[in-house]
């Protein structure tokens, strides 16, 4: 699908006028063909002035620079965008890019590697990159008192990185180990298949993390060769989001940044090959409409491709796939109804590039297939489909540019990595355009170029066979209870002021989940709150959703890392995020929702046809699901609820009942309304309370076991890739939490160091110290390649002796809690985390302030208290192994 790039900046239009003489009267000239013009038929377009706090700036070294001023956040995000990636790539230097990335973390002419993780840890920064096609971006996120070091580190790396020859063949064996992590994931193999076809004799056609053989093979020298080149200011795009004055931000910039030189940009040639705008160079192409590979998966995939006009501006697409969307349920019924036991699931996307704009229509198909009835079906059904979209929807998606806007300055970092290929290809004017949210009416009018009547590619991929597979402004808080007797459960509400956002974040937490799916079947509440969106997402709701800008999270998405953070047995959630005009009508319109909801047989049937669909995609994994069974059911307490049974529609009535009232909910607000104004609105919800009074319950979590005897389990996982655990588990004072979390820290610091930096033998690990209640859980947990097994297990109890604590200095400590408050921070960032984790605390601790008592208790942790903590704790007993290789 397009990416969502929606906000609320006006683009400016500098107009350029004919140069003519005082006191002469000119037309208008069409300088191409010499014509006179007259006034009726020039088109002025209007013109508008940036918004406040958005500013544009070229430095003279050539460095682009976009600055957005938000004063109501505590933090600023810098991203700078390098305009390369794999599309400047051929065979030979597959994963050049992609592997320079990880090499600027490695030391600097005046920083080592270790010096750079403990400056930006020290400022509580996140310094991250991420690279794709056509661009690296790297993004550095602080407290805005501490936003220069931040730049002065980043600026350090993009232009003074040494790439030390020692850390080399350690960064490389990280590299080799986040492919290998990419290549078990089956839709991994399925994406490199279809790239290699639709854009063959073009560097697209290569993965961005490059493959074994080209990475092992790659030579220093060719890599800093490449830096040199490419990492020059002219080749770069700055943005900035935060808490700042232009000027002063500005002038920062011109210090750090524009102190280097810019370059001449060299490109390789390559007759047979094309890179970054070129067209492919291949002369004899066989025209191929079919092409049969095989990936490591369960059904076979029959992906059809449509070419689409290269004209089409990014709102276009985003319209297309919405009328995609609506139009999906009927194009499967069709196809389903004509081939109904060869058909298990339909889905569009849309594939936009600067090469070739493709309509994606994949179908997961049974072992028996008619390959060549459903193509030709298929091919029928889509040549009448009607992709009109009626003016309220077209309306809805330029409302809701504005909420993305207000919800993507929130978040600093997010600005530049969701823009970061626009900056690249198009240039940051692009970026404004498109967030005018103007865009739409035109890219309505280009759904009508479409035509779906042309010969499409078409690509089959097999399974292969099973024997073959492997701090902001002070801020207003208050809770609320409809219970005056606190020993029963009720409606309570926990409303945040803040006075300068314009944004409203509703977060409603259901609680007991786990103790009601055992009564009425597993996934009854993710069932559930998929019907609530379905409902929400009905014509009528839709038109009201658009005019407040709502957006809807009902449930986690399992591909956006890190949203399980979100994830617990015993708590559901709802997410509403929009416009904070007019709160009043955007909470008449969700208490109507919410009370009395009950759900349809119809909504309920295609709940169950998404998560079916969903849990065969997630089905490639089972070594790590079996790794994550067998540990977990080693070190923590049985579950006190299970559901075995999956729900039927009557009882996710009764579920209804029981889960989805008021009396069992928390709803978090923050918006710029004081907080009795919002217990005011949400009253009407309180009073009309279904199973008011049942008796108060605490939350269920699952707690760690004290093991009796050490456990050895190795266990078969198909070879592919090997999880490993190790941890050990003792009793706690839990007054010595916070000692114990900064001990976490350092201890969690210098394993990962150890075995990913070091000696480059894991892409993403965990290890450190799990507190839980009056017990601590000492471990490391990581995925690695099978050779490396061996080597890692018996190193495991050493980076637990006491004595590697004692040289640890006070400095350590203060760059280790400093780093890991800079996340926490960093998480809190959006009003609906903070909605979030304000419900947490309370529904875990009873306590909204329990979140942050805490992080103030690991400020003033010393380091006395640190030694103490890991002479009396640090003691393995009957450690637990793990091994699935």
């Amino acid at each position: 699908m397009f990416k969502q790039i929606i906000a609320l900046i006006i683009l400016t239009v500098i107009l350029a006028a004919c140069a003519h003489r005082p006191g002469h009267i000119l037309k208008p000239c069409d300088h191409q063909s010499g014509k006179i013009i007259t006034k009726e038929q020039v088109a002025i377009p209007e013109v508008k002035p940036l918004p406040k706090g958005v500013s544009i700036h070229k430095l003279d070294n050539g460095m682009e620079v976009l600055l957005i001023e938000n004063p109501a956040l505590p933090m600023v995000g810098v991203n700078v965008v390098v305009k390369t990636g794999s599309a400047y790539e051929t065979f030979a230097v597959s994963g050049m890019s992609h592997f320079l990335e990880h090499l600027l973390f490695n030391g600097t002419k005046k920083r080592t590697q270790k010096e750079l993780y403990d400056a930006e840890d020290r400022i509580g920064g996140y310094n991250n990159a991420n690279t794709s096609q056509f661009f690296t971006n790297y993004m550095m996120v602080t407290p805005a008192e501490h936003i220069k070091t931040g730049m002065d580190i980043q600026a350090d790396m993009l232009f003074h990185s040494i790439m030390p020859p020692e850390k080399y063949k350690k960064e490389k064996g990280i590299v080799l180990e986040e492919i290998s992590k990419s290549l078990v994931n089956p839709n991994e193999q399925l994406e490199r298949n279809i790239i290699s076809i639709l854009y063959k004799g073009h560097a697209l056609s290569l993965p961005v993390l490059g493959t074994y053989t080209t990475v092992e093979k790659m030579p220093r020298e060719a890599v800093y060769n490449y830096y040199k080149n490419k990492y020059v200011p002219n080749n770069m795009i700055l943005s900035a989001v935060g808490n700042f004055k232009a000027d002063e931000m500005l002038a920062a910039i011109n210090e750090i940044y524009g102190l280097s030189k810019p370059g001449e940009i060299q490109q390789s040639y390559d007759p047979e090959w094309a890179a970054g705008f070129q067209k492919p160079k291949i002369k004899s192409e066989v025209k191929v409409s079919v092409y049969h590979r095989f990936y490591n998966g369960k059904q076979t995939q029959l992906q059809i491709f449509y070419k689409l006009p290269q004209s089409l501006s990014s709102e276009a697409f985003e319209l297309l796939d919405m009328a995609l969307e609506d139009s999906v349920d009927v194009i499967q019924s069709k196809i389903k109804t004509q081939f109904p036991d060869m058909i298990k699931s339909l889905k569009f996307q849309t594939r936009p590039s600067t090469l070739a704009n493709y309509l994606q229509l994949s179908l997961t198909l049974e072992q028996e297939f008619d390959l060549n009835g459903i193509t030709k079906s298929t091919a029928k059904i889509l040549s009448n489909i009607n992709l009109t979209l009626s003016d309220d929807k077209i309306q809805a998606m330029s409302t809701k540019a504005r909420t993305g806007f207000l919800k993507n300055i929130e978040k600093p970092h997010m600005f530049g990595i969701y823009n970061a290929y626009d900056f690249a290809v198009n240039g940051i004017e692009s970026v404004l355009a498109a967030y005018s949210g103007e865009g739409y009416n035109k890219g309505a009018k280009q759904l009508k170029q479409i035509n779906l009547n042309s010969k499409p590619l078409i690509i089959v991929q097999h399974p292969v066979k099973e024997e073959e597979k492997q701090a902001a402004a002070s801020v207003n808080t208050k809770l609320f209870e409809t219970k005056p007797d606190k020993s029963e459960d009720g409606l309570e509400i926990i409303a945040v002021q803040n006075e300068a956002g314009s944004l409203l974040a509703v977060h409603y937490l259901l609680k007991h989940k786990a103790k009601y799916e055992s009564k009425y079947g597993k996934n009854a509440a993710k069932i559930l709150h998929d019907c609530f969106e379905q409902r929400l997402e009905a014509d009528e709701n839709q038109r009201i959703s658009a005019k407040h800008g709502l957006t809807y999270t009902m449930n986690d998405n399992p591909y956006i890392p890190m949203d399980n953070i979100y994830l617990h047995p015993d708590f559901g959630y709802m997410r509403v995020e929009g416009l904070a005009d007019d709160c009043e009508g955007v909470f008449t319109f969700l208490n109507n929702q919410l009370q009395n909801f009950a759900p349809t047989q119809q909504e309920f049937k295609k709940a169950i046809m998404k998560y079916k669909r969903l849990s065969v995609m997630m089905s490639g994994k089972k070594a790590k699901a079996l790794f994550d069974k067998t540990y977990r059911s080693i070190i923590y307490e049985p579950e006190k609820y299970t559901a075995a049974d999956e729900v039927t529609y009557e009882n996710l009535l009764a579920f209804t009942k029981e889960y989805f009232q008021p009396a069992n909910m928390i709803v978090s607000v923050v918006s710029p309304l004081d907080p009795d104004s919002v217990n005011n609105l949400l009253s009407s919800l309180a009073q009309k309370q279904k199973g008011a009074g049942s008796a108060k319950e605490a939350a269920v979590d699952r707690g760690l076991q004290l093991i009796e005897k050490p456990a050895n389990v190795e266990k078969d996982g198909g070879g592919k890739r090997s999880y490993l655990f190790w941890g050990f588990i003792n009793t706690i004072d839990p007054k010595d939490k916070p000692a114990l979390k900064a001990l976490s820290l350092i201890l969690a610091d210098h394993i990962i160091f150890d075995i990913r930096e070091k000696q480059g033998m894991a892409y993403g690990m965990s290890a450190g110290i799990e507190l839980n209640e009056d017990k601590a859980l000492f471990y490391i947990r990581m995925g690695t390649r099978p050779q490396n097994v061996d080597k890692l297990m018996p190193q495991y109890p050493g980076f637990f002796d006491p004595k590697l604590i004692e040289p640890v200095t006070a400095d350590e400590l203060e760059k280790s809690i400093n780093m890991y408050l800079g996340r926490m921070m960093f998480r809190r960032l959006s009003s609906i985390n903070q909605a979030y984790y304000l419900a947490h605390s309370l529904y875990f601790h009873g306590d909204i302030e329990y979140d942050m008592n805490f992080f103030n208790e690991l400020k003033n942790v010393k380091l006395e208290d640190v030694k103490q903590a890991a002479k009396k704790y640090m003691r393995i007993n009957n450690p637990v192994s793990v091994i699935v290789r």
